[in-house]
């Protein structure tokens, strides 16, 4: 019974480790501004990565993720910005000849890497788009 008490508690510790760590390392802004970035969007149907920042920020806090093509760079946005950019289904915008260009504005972390972005500004292009499974 002892055994199974402090098998509880470290579990229950290296849990509570890990958030603690995962917030220091991926909250802590570092003092540079603001950056945005303005391209079109991937639209990624099957997105699955299994990184430790990925795990903290869909599995823990329910965050979702938006690809840009330039140097297909990833952010982490709010659920409610993940809507405007799956607005109209991106199958529906190939047959009507258009694409989303997204600006995404976000705060550099101390290191490395972004923190929540924002979608500020969505704009159709008369363009393909780019749909990955």
């Amino acid at each position: 019974m002892k055994f199974l008490k402090y098998l509880v508690l470290s579990i229950i510790s290296v849990v509570v480790l890990y958030l603690v760590i995962s917030v220091i390392i991926y909250r802590l802004p570092s003092f540079d501004k603001v950056e945005c970035f303005k391209s079109e969007v991937v639209f990624d149907f099957v997105d699955i990565q299994l990184s430790p920042r990925e795990i903290f920020e869909t599995g823990v806090l329910g965050k979702s993720v938006v690809t840009l093509a330039i140097e297909n760079k990833r952010f982490f946005i709010e659920n409610i910005d993940k809507k405007k950019l799956w607005e109209v289904n991106p199958r529906d915008m190939k047959e009507q000849g258009y694409t989303l260009s997204a600006e995404v504005c976000a705060q550099p972390l101390m290191f490395g890497g972004y923190g929540v972005a924002k979608v500020a500004n969505l704009t159709k292009v008369n363009k393909q788009p780019i749909i990955t499974k």
